[in-house]
């Protein structure tokens, strides 16, 4: 697995990956336990936020469909942002690709310093939507449209596979690395225009073959 240290401003960087979608095995198959059915339901709401990934998304034809669709594009975002972590949590080793300007050490400082912060996050965040959960589950888990319980579901367990992720990261990878002159230009191009920055941008994205690199930079560079 290779993780990507992205600037995204002069001195801020973010940690970026491209891997294949999660594999979601058959919803259908069904367990009468709690967890079994809260799997069931992230299972469920994992597949259609890759569907929207994929732009698979149906038309909305009701109030409730329309709610259901913006529920989902939210379940897609996270799934963009949370599945480095999602992956890392299986790795064994992994290989960090940083701006060529950074020294090794620093370049893994910084890293460390990332997922500390991501597992802290996951962690608030896992703990929050679980009392959400808690309380939205019994109606969570009968039939028909219960929009927010099946979202609650999504974030607590993506909440806490993000945590494991970077906790691993952390403590159960071995780290290698190297510098990248096209990571070090990514920083330079930061201050263009923004038509001119994503040009330049996914110039870069295609020496290095990334495909979704250009919308990564974008979402990132302008944070505060």
């Amino acid at each position: 697995m290779t993780v990507y240290l992205v600037p995204a401003s002069r001195d801020r960087y973010e940690l970026y990956c491209e891997v294949a979608a999660m594999p979601v095995p058959d919803s259908e198959a069904r367990s009468s336990t709690l967890r079994g059915r809260v799997v069931a339901v992230f299972r469920k709401a994992l597949a259609e936020g890759e569907a929207v990934r994929r732009g698979v998304s149906p038309a909305a034809q009701s109030a409730t469909s329309r709610v259901r669709r913006a529920v989902v594009r939210k379940i897609a975002e996270a799934v963009a942002e949370q599945r480095l972590l999602w992956h890392l949590r299986r790795e064994p080793t992994a290989h960090l690709l940083h701006p060529d300007d950074l020294a090794p050490a620093s370049a893994f400082e910084i890293m460390r310093r990332l997922l500390a912060t991501d597992r802290d996050k996951h962690r608030r965040w896992c703990v929050i939507d679980a009392l959400l959960t808690i309380a939205s589950t019994p109606v969570a888990l009968l039939p028909g449209p219960n929009v927010l319980a099946y979202y609650f579901i999504f974030r607590t367990v993506g909440h806490f596979l993000s945590m494991r992720g970077a906790q691993h990261g952390l403590s159960g990878v071995t780290w290698t690395a190297a510098g990248s002159e096209h990571l070090t230009a990514i920083r330079g191009v930061l201050p263009l225009e923004k038509d001119s920055r994503a040009r330049r941008v996914d110039e870069i994205a295609a020496a290095l073959g990334l495909d979704e690199l250009g919308l990564f930079v974008e979402n990132v560079a302008d944070r505060p």
